[in-house]
């Protein structure tokens, strides 16, 4: 597979550089991004009896925000080529300040990516209806209900699913013909956030005594998107696999990761439905000699639009095996996350949005332990109002 993905990019190459090479104008950055701030109130409860059992008093009002800046260009040379760049900056301190940040060509070859970017798996997904709480969604930057069982809704495959970060990896996909379009996407290795190379051990270039996970990923995605009769109609599949590399010569390596998923959305006269289904094999790395841990998210929704004005409904779960206590075995208590909400948004003008609702949260059998863990169950019942500002 991977000799197809490089014979691929070699012929892109070629054919980017065939006949006129001149662009009409250097490339010139424009920023743009957005800006959202969030008001919640609620309802927290915890099902521990008391604080020695891990119970947890939580402020049930808050604020929150988030925000990122674009600095994005492009040109197109003579020939029809585009190129461009794309450079995400978070707008508040984190762990990988810049999480996007790659440069890409476009033409009647398709398209090419490289840089850390997100693969075909978050791309070209499709189903995700119904969530109109703008600071809420498939891991989004924040959320307003402590996570009690540390599991959160992500029902993305490849890179996304397994990691949930921007890789640095190389993709390419199709035109779109007839409705369809193909994408593939390779990984060498999960770098963990490393500035200049993919190796996630700055002390040695392209060592493979990583022992993480998602290492030689390969991420294959499709979806199709088109009309019968007056409704629209968009569907996706995808399928990623990878390798969980030893931490030592002579260690064994962990199980392999591997995730695909599904999805689709209808939609008509305004109305919308749509789902997605995404299934997961030990995502988190587990020992050569351990139980094979799957994971399943999904979710299905609703909404409709009229005007300035648009209404929601999501239901989305969130399914972890957990390893039992005598090795090679599961427990049988998974850690679970159940999620609805409901909620409409309001375009006050070009990139001024209003959104609000409610949240509905349940955690159970959690903090990836194989026996009861009380003080990290619970439950939320969350009001939210925001605004964001994109710009």
């Amino acid at each position: 597979m991977k000799k197809i993905l490089y014979g691929t990019t070699a012929l892109i190459a070629v054919s980017m550089v065939a006949g006129s090479a001149s662009a009409a104008d250097k490339i010139k950055l424009g920023l743009g991004g957005y800006w959202r701030a969030v008001v919640v109130a609620g309802d927290t409860d915890n099902d521990a009896a008391t604080a020695a059992a891990g119970a947890i008093d939580n402020r049930e009002h808050g604020f929150a925000q988030e925000s990122e800046i674009y600095f994005s260009g492009k040109t197109t040379l003579d020939n029809g080529v585009k190129f461009g760049v794309m450079v995400q900056l978070e707008g508040e301190t984190s762990g990988d300040q810049i999480d996007n940040t790659y440069i890409w060509a476009d033409g009647s070859f398709g398209r090419i990516e490289f840089g850390e970017t997100w693969g075909p798996g978050l791309l070209m997904n499709y189903g995700g209806v119904g969530e109109k709480l703008d600071s809420h969604g498939d891991f989004a930057s924040h959320t307003h209900a402590t996570l009690h069982n540390g599991l959160g809704l992500n029902s993305y495959s490849g890179a996304a699913g397994l990691i949930s970060t921007p890789e640095q990896k190389i993709n390419y996909f199709t035109p779109r013909m007839g409705g369809f379009q193909l994408g593939i996407g390779y990984v060498p290795e999960n770098k963990t956030g490393s500035a200049s190379t993919t190796n996630s051990d700055a002390s040695a270039l392209d060592t493979k005594l990583q022992g993480t996970v998602a290492n030689e990923m390969i991420d294959v995605g499709a979806n199709y998107t088109g009309k019968f009769g007056g409704a629209s109609v968009q569907a996706y599949g995808d399928y990623t696999t990878s390798e969980t590399e030893s931490t030592a010569i002579g260690v064994a390596a962990g199980k392999d990761a591997d995730i695909w998923g599904v999805g689709m959305a209808i939609g008509m006269s305004g109305f919308k439905v749509g789902g997605k289904y995404t299934k997961a094999e030990n995502q988190g790395g587990v020992a050569a000699t351990a139980a094979t841990l799957e994971r399943v998210n999904w979710r299905i929704g609703a909404d409709y639009s009229t005007g300035p004005w648009s209404v929601g409904i999501v239901y989305h779960k969130a399914n972890q095996e957990i390893a039992g206590a005598v090795a090679g075995t599961k427990s049988a208590r998974d850690d679970e996350t159940k999620y609805i909400s409901v909620g409409g948004t309001y375009n006050l003008g070009p990139g001024i949005k209003l959104f609000g609702g409610l949240q509905f949260w349940d955690f159970q059998d959690s903090a990836n332990v194989a026996a009861a863990s009380p003080g990290t169950e619970g439950d939320n019942t969350i009001g939210v109002i925001g605004t964001k500002l994109s710009f």
